[in-house]
């Protein structure tokens, strides 16, 4: 047990202290929960209090960060993972967070899929979908059953060309382009070629 020397806040971060035992560095920690913990200059503490409060703490700000980042729209646990590590938050408190996103249900990495699947396969290709959900982090096998499952894509691939035809002059090699772009398959590609080409001969 030894005595609080100082107490400092962060340069970069004005809502957490630096906690100083004896002249040492013990550990930072939000300002509200030294507080609420009756940390202050001058009274006596231990270096095992002071970092089972930093956890603590730091679990609650994490969680409040998590609870925002995900208000935003769904993520896939590897985003919320990476958002996590970006703020400096240990491994152990971001494994805590997302195991209590979990039990709530606010982190569903196939419901991710499945959601982001349905919404976009009107308009994007199975190739584009698949490289989407790679890049949110999602697993392999999640996003292979879910591609596999959309079918056929003509008539996508038909409102696709059409969109980008309202406002340009056909050019099958500039659509066949832009098909490309959204991931669809090139037999797909080719069928919305033909049907607008034809469109243009009439």
């Amino acid at each position: 047990m030894g005595k609080i020397t100082e107490m400092s806040v962060q340069k970069h971060n004005k809502s957490r202290v630096n906690i100083y035992i004896d002249g040492e560095f013990v550990g930072g920690l939000e300002a509200v929960t030294a507080l609420g913990a009756g940390l202050r200059v001058g009274a006596e503490a231990d270096g095992a209090t002071v970092l089972a409060l930093q956890a603590e703490s730091d679990g609650e700000a994490a969680f409040v960060k998590a609870t925002d980042y995900l208000s935003r729209r769904m993520r896939t646990e590897r985003e919320l993972r990476d958002y996590l590590t970006g703020k400096d938050f240990s491994e152990s408190v971001i494994d805590g967070v997302i195991r209590k996103l979990k039990e709530y249900g606010y982190i569903d990495d196939e419901g991710f899929v499945e959601a982001y699947t349905e919404t976009y396969s009107s308009r994007r290709g199975k190739k584009r979908i698949r490289m989407d959900l790679l890049r949110h982090g999602a697993t392999p096998d999640l996003i292979e059953a879910a591609v596999n499952g959309i079918g056929d894509q003509r008539e996508a691939a038909e409102r696709a060309a059409e969109k980008y035809l309202r406002t340009r002059a056909y050019d099958r090699r500039k659509l066949a382009s832009h098909l490309m772009s959204k991931g669809f398959e090139w037999d797909d590609i080719d069928h919305a070629v033909r049907v607008f080409g034809g469109k243009e001969e009439e």
